[in-house]
């Protein structure tokens, strides 16, 4: 959607929003989104800023609000869903941090200023470079890739998170890492004690929140839990220096302001050649936002059950971090937690981003002093209740409404991610995927029908003598028809079922094998290596190849592989499936019937065939006409009415349907001894085919008022043709039924 469209919508939606009932409810939760995006924000300063540059701190705190106020914003007015949260991101700040430290080990000597200088201008360039790679991607519409995601990633992805988030709130309390692997140091340092408090308070939001959808549920239980810590206090007589030093409620951090942000241009004083060597974490970074931005997107959809256009907000964050590392910002993109907690809160609206990035533009502007006085409990509190939402429902719920392999991949992905970290357990969870879809897929027989050539004839109308044979012999032929994607498993399968069929002494001997690709998708090089083997096959038992409707890069595959050369074993190519089963058909004919036992009768004779009485049939020809017609003459033109049929003497003709686009379409192909234009005379109807001589003909033409003629003249002449008629058309119900119940079978 255009940039001006995409503003449209936003004030479209705005004024929805506005409405006196929807207010109050956004303005409580967008201050609940704003008070998580200050603390998330401080906490990434004091991740990033250590020693020795903490002293800028102060210029750190002001880059983090004013990437959350640019993100805030542009997401608001951007993004495809109503509801999108923007901020500073938690899965970027570890690598940022780790950048910090990779450029403080290499500016041994250098002043604090240098080095935090140098810290910044790398952060706002890897900003920048996200912000083009963000915007190339959503412009070019590339971000329809996660669709591909399996399912039961996305929810091992959900799960994750809601684990990171719980982690997150004992870091919050405690100040420590919460890791697996060091749980009996925390419990021994006294850690996990202080994790009580957060996990109660958690605990009792998230089951309040699930019981009752109101919106003022959440803010309550928060205001509620503020004012019983600070009675507390009270009670106690704990100051609230006291208070944190004790690590109770957060440190005040140092007054922020818009005069001191470092905005790209000042950043020209870094240590350019530092940055320049940063460029693996950028690359982190950059693989990092995709894959969050994706994910987070996909996996809140299936949150709010909404679709959102992927591309539409990869380039909405594109253009965001642009702006926001020009200003020396952060990276920083929709935030599937914080954008998830006004669902949870009943509430989604535009204006719970936007008042929250005025709200952090506030704070900028006047200092940031006020967030040291929320408690940390109700900090890591609201970050458990989000985490357990998420686990709860992906680790417990979804046991109920997966299959068991998909569950198991769920809880997989968890653990992993538990135990070696998100992106750890995210690139498992797809590579199992991967690994269980291709085992499922190769399962999936690739032939969707199995058809004989007894049964399932060409279009070809034959004569009775050539029918039968056909009836009798026709076993010789077998025909697969092949759909998906050809590749080892399923190639495999095919292989087996030809050799299965060849090996069947029970069945006629195996003279050809159609290979019907009409609804084949592709074919990989496992499935041509097979095709080699099918090859060789053929030459040890003597049956011939065919392939029909081959795609055009398969039958440049098979060239390439040197299956298409003349000689034994080699693939024949034809147009479609019925080309090849008459052609086939042809070669069965020239081996079990001669020349010489194919001769035409005339139409008196094969009517004397026909009926059971004596019939003076010779007179037949005195109400017809002979005709001699050369090569692609037209007997029939489509749309023309319907007056006469053609008796074929001698020669062929095609019944071919034209269609819109001004292609043809082969409908039958009518050879000596069968009539054509029948029905069209029977229901005086319009011509809904066209009829062209494929050869030479020799062919009868019977007019309407002949045969009514005939009707008055000769009655019993009339009854034994109109006999012979119904015939011929019963004979083709009858081989159209066997063709269907052959493949429906």
């Amino acid at each position: 959607m255009p940039l001006s469209a995409r503003a449209e919508q936003f004030w479209l939606s705005l004024r929805r929003d506005a409405a006196p009932e929807k207010i109050l409810p956004s303005l409580i939760t967008s201050s609940v989104v704003a008070l998580m995006t200050v603390v998330l924000s401080v906490s990434f300063v004091a991740l990033i800023f250590v020693d020795p540059i903490t002293g800028l701190t102060g210029e750190g705190t002001s880059v983090m609000l004013l990437t959350a106020v640019i993100m805030g914003l542009f997401m608001a007015i951007l993004s495809s869903y109503d509801g999108t949260i923007a901020i500073p991101q938690d899965r970027i700040a570890p690598i940022i941090a780790l950048m910090a430290t990779i450029i403080i080990h290499e500016m041994p000597g250098e002043s604090p200023e240098r080095i935090g200088i140098t810290v910044l201008a790398a952060m706002a360039t890897s900003t920048l470079l996200v912000g083009l790679v963000l915007f190339f991607l959503g412009t070019y519409r590339l971000g329809n890739i996660v669709r591909f995601a399996p399912y039961p990633v996305i929810g091992g992805f959900l799960a994750g998170s809601g684990w990171l988030l719980l982690t997150g709130s004992f870091r919050v309390v405690s100040g420590e890492p919460f890791s697996l692997l060091t749980l009996k140091e925390n419990y021994l340092s006294g850690a996990l004690a202080t994790w009580i408090p957060c996990s109660v308070f958690g605990t009792v939001a998230y089951l309040a929140v699930r019981y009752s959808r109101h919106y003022l549920t959440l803010p309550l239980l928060v205001f509620l839990a503020g004012l019983g810590f600070y009675g507390w206090l009270e009670l106690g007589h704990h100051t609230l220096d006291q208070a944190r030093q004790n690590g109770w409620i957060l440190g005040a951090p140092p007054d922020a302001g818009l005069l001191q942000i470092h905005t790209f241009p000042s950043l020209l004083h870094a240590d350019w050649s530092v940055v320049l060597n940063q460029y693996s974490s950028v690359i982190a970074l950059i693989l990092t936002s995709i894959v969050s931005i994706l994910l987070n997107t996909s996996a809140l959809e299936l949150a709010a059950d909404e679709e959102i256009d992927l591309n539409n907000e990869l380039r909405a964050a594109g253009m965001a971090n642009l702006l926001g590392g020009f200003a020396g910002g952060m990276v920083g993109f929709q935030s599937l937690s914080l954008s998830a907690l006004p669902l949870s809160m009943g509430v989604k609206s535009r204006l719970v981003g936007l008042i929250s990035a005025i709200v952090c533009f506030v704070l900028l502007w006047f200092g940031t002093g006020l967030v040291g006085y929320i408690p940390k409990f109700i900090l890591g509190g609201i970050l458990f209740y989000n985490g357990l939402a998420f686990l709860t429902e992906w680790a417990v719920d979804s046991y109920f409404r997966l299959i068991r392999e998909d569950y198991f991949l769920v809880i997989l992905i968890l653990a992993i991610v538990a135990v070696f970290g998100y992106l750890q357990g995210v690139g498992a969870g797809v590579i199992i995927a991967t690994v269980m879809f291709v085992l499922k897929y190769s399962s999936v027989n690739v032939i969707s029908n199995i058809l004989s050539g007894d049964s399932h004839h060409s279009s070809v109308d034959r004569p009775p003598i050539e029918a039968r044979l056909l009836d009798r012999q026709g076993g010789q032929i077998h025909i697969l028809r092949l759909k998906g994607f050809i590749f080892f498993g399923s190639a495999d399968n095919l292989l087996n079922t030809i050799r299965e069929r060849q090996a069947d002494a029970s069945l006629p001997r195996l003279t050809y094998v159609i290979l019907d690709f009409q609804h084949v998708s592709g074919l990989d090089t496992s499935g041509l290596v097979s095709m080699s083997k099918l090859s060789r096959l053929a030459t040890k038992a003597g049956f011939i190849n065919v392939a029909a409707s081959v795609p055009v890069e398969i039958q440049n595959s098979f060239r390439n592989a040197g299956l298409l050369e003349e000689g034994p074993g080699q693939i024949r190519i034809f147009r479609d499936r019925d080309y090849s089963i008459e052609w086939c058909e042809n070669e069965i004919l020239k081996k079990e019937l001669p020349e010489t036992r194919r001769d035409v009768r005339s139409l008196p004779h094969i009517l004397n065939d026909f009926h059971p009485w004596q019939v003076k049939t010779d007179a037949l020809l005195n109400y017809m006409e002979r005709l001699e017609v050369d090569r692609n003459h037209y007997l029939i033109l489509q749309g023309d009415p319907s007056n006469e049929l053609f008796f074929i003497e001698s020669g062929k003709v095609k019944v071919m349907v034209e269609l819109d686009n001004g292609r043809t379409m082969r409908i039958r192909t009518m050879g000596a001894g069968t009539v054509v234009g029948e029905i069209g005379l029977y229901l005086n109807q319009q011509r809904l085919a066209s009829v062209v001589t494929e050869e030479p003909c020799a062919i009868y033409r019977l007019k309407t008022e002949s045969l009514h003629r005939m009707e008055q003249e000769d009655p019993a002449l009339a009854s034994a043709f109109h006999e012979f008629m119904v015939r011929v058309l019963a004979e083709r119900v009858t081989q159209q039924n066997r063709t269907l119940r052959a493949l429906v079978e």
